[in-house]
């Protein structure tokens, strides 16, 4: 059996599928209409004359035959006829359709919608992990339900940048009175839309820990079997930020462009009127002769201006020497690779590898520990690090353990008891009694 090739079948049932513009309007006067209740053929031929009338076409002789063809072309795919009763109903393809492009064209732009929704994942994700569920229920009952609305949201935005480009350039082709408002307008409404993407990108933020949660399920090896379905995961959040991203620059490049041709158009403006202000006193003035020199005189008695001037005034013009006098060489640098300061680099960069690893074995064993008597000594774990590693080690597990805490904050507690204790091992360090237990 062959498989299914969605461009084959596609080819043959494309115009039952998808209507076209005139099809497609009356379809969605009718729904928006009568939605999923009963019509008549008149109700249909009624609305088909008034979508035709709209769309600047003239009533003509063979009215009969395009109605009853668009109708036949409707049940298709798209209504049902009730032959006894002689009404015609919507079909779930068609209301689906519908119902569709309706959703999508009132859509709002909602970023606290979407903040909100990352919450609710971050939050059901911890449950899930904590009660050791299964991987694919979270997958199923709340990312997947959850993942047209975020990605709409970012086709909004979208959206929006592509009907203010389009206006960019019927503004440019209109009138110019109004080409200077329009523009205006859509500068303002970019700024605004920059600010929006702006705030989604916030919104995403909590995409982040959402990541984190993942990427220490895969290190745990907890959802072997799900091992795809987190990179979708992942996936999802990386190109939603790239989106985003890219929403920001083509509203920085389209900006520019419309800051220039307002400049442009104010310049030529400026030019056209100064330009139409000099043509109308020349015609209403008159030249008078006074010697050997020539005057206008200008309409309203206005004072008159000299054409040309008899008297030529020397001018003097200064060259500095650096201008015409020949340019020392330049010196060219040889440039060395400074050795020990490389060398420094390269151990400050293994250092910073070895503190790493060092942080991470002490978090890891601190955990297990907890994990294994669901009580954690930290003020005598903290001193234990210091006897074998530097205090900048002991400090850096100590912030990698509080902070791991607050992600797992519903899995363990913190107690303190405000009374220093002394480090025997190192004079002049004290810390407050402090312990984790599992909850």
């Amino acid at each position: 059996m062959n498989s299914f090739n969605l461009y084959r079948e596609a080819k043959d049932q494309y115009e039952k599928l998808i209507p076209e513009k005139n099809d497609g309007l009356i379809l969605l006067s009718i729904y928006e209409k009568y939605n999923d209740k009963d019509f008549t053929e008149e109700n249909i031929i009624s609305i088909i004359t008034k979508v035709f009338k709209d769309q600047g076409n003239e009533s003509s002789r063979t009215e009969y035959n395009r109605n009853n063809a668009i109708i036949l072309r409707f049940q298709e795919s798209f209504l049902w006829r009730n032959s006894s009763k002689k009404t015609y109903q919507f079909k779930k393809y068609g209301l689906e359709l519908c119902q569709n492009i309706e959703k999508r064209l009132i859509e709002k732009y909602n970023p606290a919608k979407i903040k909100r929704f990352f919450a609710e994942l971050h939050k059901s994700l911890i449950e899930n992990i904590e009660e050791n569920r299964n991987f694919n229920e979270w997958i199923e009952d709340h990312f997947e339900l959850r993942l047209p609305e975020l990605t709409s949201q970012i086709e909004i935005l979208d959206q929006q940048v592509n009907e203010s480009v389009k206006d960019f350039k019927a503004g440019i082709n209109s009138e110019e009175q109004d080409a200077l408002d329009v523009l205006k307008g859509i500068e303002i409404r970019l700024e605004i839309i920059k600010d929006q993407a702006f705030e989604l990108r916030n919104a995403f933020q909590i995409s982040y820990d959402i990541d984190d949660l993942l990427i220490s399920v895969l290190e745990e090896n907890k959802v072997q079997n799900n091992t795809s379905s987190i990179y979708r995961v992942q996936n999802f959040h990386d190109n939603s930020r790239s989106q985003l991203e890219q929403v920001s620059k083509r509203i920085e490049k389209i900006k520019p462009r419309i800051r220039e041709f307002i400049y442009d158009f104010n310049k030529k403006n400026f030019d056209r009127k100064t330009n139409k202000f000099i043509n109308y006193l020349l015609e209403q003035s008159i030249v008078l002769q006074e010697g050997s020199s020539k005057k206008i005189q200008l309409p309203d008695n206005l004072s008159r201006l000299i054409i040309k001037s008899t008297i030529h005034n020397p001018k003097l013009s200064v060259i500095p020497i650096r201008q015409i006098s020949s340019k020392q060489p330049i010196k060219v640098i040889r440039r060395e690779v400074n050795v020990v300061k490389r060398k420094e680099l390269l151990e400050k960069t293994l250092k910073w590898k070895q503190d790493k690893e060092r942080i991470s074995y002490w978090t890891k064993l601190a955990f297990q520990e907890l994990e294994a008597k669901g009580v954690l000594d930290f003020t005598s774990f903290f001193f234990k690090i210091l006897k074998d590693d530097q205090l900048t080690i002991a400090v850096k597990t100590a912030h990698n353990i509080i902070r791991k805490k607050t992600t797992y904050r519903n899995k363990y507690k913190v107690e303190i008891k405000k009374e220093a204790v002394q480090s025997t091992s190192k004079k002049g360090i004290s810390l407050w009694q402090m312990k984790l237990q599992k909850k």
